[in-house]
Order: C-alpha cells, then structure tokens, then sequence
C-alpha cells in the first residue's frame, strides 16, 4: 500500500530537505552541503547524510524554527514527529493489503506495518521474501514509513530461519502490529477467537422444527409450494446413478422462516424426514438463457 501522491511528494520535499539543512550544519557529507548538491549526491552519501542527521536529531528543531525553504507551518509539523524514528536491521517478513511487515532483529518481537511511498517494496526488493535489510522507520500521517535509503543485506534464508520468522510475526500480531510511531499510540488489544457460529439449519432443526406437515402448517402457516408424488421427486436430491437419495413422497418449500435461505422439509406419510437450506437467489431472465453452444435440459 502506497501513501497518495501529493502526501508522497510532500515526505520527499521536506525530508530531503531537512537532511540538506543538517548536512550544511555539521560541515558536509562528501559535497552534500545543502538541498541542490544533496540532489546531485550518490546514494551512498544521501545515506551518510541521513545517518548525520538522526546521530544529531536536535537539528530537527532548527529546521523547524529557521525555515530555511519556506514550508507553510501546517507542512512542517509532522517533521518534529521524526525525533521518534526507528533504525536497524528489520526482515521483511510479508506483504499485505494494508502494508508491509517489518519485523525487528531485536527482541522481544516487534512487527512494524510500513508502508510505502512511491513505490511498493515488493517492487523495489531483488529477491522474494522474506528479506533482511537495515531501514529507516518515519511516522507519517499517522502511519509508518520507510525513508527509502534501506541496504539489502545477501544473506539466504532457509527453511528453518523461515518457519521461525513466521512464529515471530504470530507472536508480534498477537501483541499488535505496530502502525504507528506516534507518542501514545497503542496497538489494538487483539481480538479473542471467535466460536464459528452455527448454521441456520442446525439451529432451525435444534429449536424450531416440527415433527410433521400438519404441525408446521400450523406453526408456520401454508408452505410456498407444497408437491407431492413425482413433483416432489423432482426436487429430491439424487445419486449418480440416478436413484433417489432419499425416501420421501412430500416436500414442503418455505422461504420465509430462515433469513436469507429456502427451506425445504421433506416428509414421508405426512411425518418430516429431512431438512435442508439453499440460498435465496434473485432469479432474472438472463439466467435462463445458456452458455454460447449449450441448450437447457428440458
């Protein structure tokens, strides 16, 4: 998942920025003195630069208060949020919808949901994952971010070292994933399991199910349709060979008793036999006209 553009060129302008103003500040990292010979610089020197900086992360309040490039006051307010950056070695442990997991090298486990800024990471990394590499970690608009200027370490990562990353990321997402560097922010207690809820039928048939035709005419009142004889055959279930699976001679169609669901009682000599459910489906003319080259049974 990917910040919006406009979000993502703002990060770019001011942190870029910034690293420029501390670069000056501290004497120059390899040319890079301020914002046009930083943009000239290799990636190896933006990188130093960037380490400069968060080594003496006070410079981020002269930033703010001198204003060198005139950002409005709305836009440098996140930058002061970047006092509480995260650096070290992370594995990229998964890719997700909402965002990429960074777990911590560090104990006790930690798993970071980052996301990306112009481009996704799984685009952006060599290998599949997971993937171990040391990054920089940003609040941003109340998510997480990686700077960008992370170094991929060659490491292969077996079978083993696998099966264990995945029991620390279901250790972390116990805990939380952390979405947020944010003072104060807590991840969501996580939820207990919950117990599979029951059928309909199954609760139906546990509560509410009479014992015969004439008792559910007078629970429920006249069935939708009620067939007899080789009408009712017609709606048995069958086997592959063509018998019939069940021993009946009336079903009763009700489609107002469960929500949602059709309900069929099936009955031999007025008592019910079995029960089942189908889905109550919209029915239009278009689904009665057969795939290009079929025709339908008659």
């Amino acid at each position: 998942m990917l910040f919006p553009p406009e979000d993502a060129t703002l990060f770019l302008s001011l942190y870029q920025h910034l690293i420029s103003f501390a670069a000056g500040r501290l004497g120059g990292v390899k040319g890079a003195v301020d914002f046009a010979s930083f943009q000239k610089a290799s990636a190896e020197a933006k990188a130093q630069a960037r380490d400069r900086l968060l080594d003496n992360i006070a410079l981020i309040d002269a930033f703010v208060e001198e204003n060198p490039d005139k950002f409005r006051e709305t836009d440098l307010a996140p930058v002061v949020l970047w006092r509480h950056f995260v650096r070290g070695c992370f594995v990229i442990e998964r890719d997700l919808a909402t965002y990429t997991v960074f777990l911590a090298e560090k104990e006790p486990v930690r798993a970071y949901g980052v996301l990306g800024i112009t481009n996704e990471f799984i685009e952006m990394l060599p290998y599949p994952l997971p993937m171990m590499v040391r990054a920089v970690l940003l609040p941003w608009k109340g998510r997480i971010i990686c700077d960008g200027m992370f170094s991929i370490y060659n490491i292969v990562i077996g079978a083993g070292m696998r099966a264990g990353l995945r029991d620390a990321y279901r250790q972390a997402k116990a805990v939380g994933i952390i979405t947020s560097l944010e003072p104060g922010w807590q991840p969501e207690p996580p939820k207990p399991p919950q117990a599979p809820k029951t059928p309909a039928i199954h609760r139906f048939l546990r509560k509410k199910c009479p014992a015969t035709l004439k008792e559910s005419q007078q629970q429920y009142g006249p069935a939708a349709s009620l067939l007899t004889g080789e009408a009712a055959q017609e709606f048995g279930p069958r086997r592959v060979d063509g018998t019939a699976a069940l021993d009946f001679d009336s079903l009763a169609i009700y489609p107002n008793i469960i929500r949602n669901q059709v309900l069929y009682l099936y009955a031999k000599n007025g008592e019910i036999a079995y029960a089942a459910v189908t889905e109550r489906t919209p029915w239009s003319k278009a689904d009665l006209k057969p795939p290009p080259g079929h025709t339908l049974l008659r």
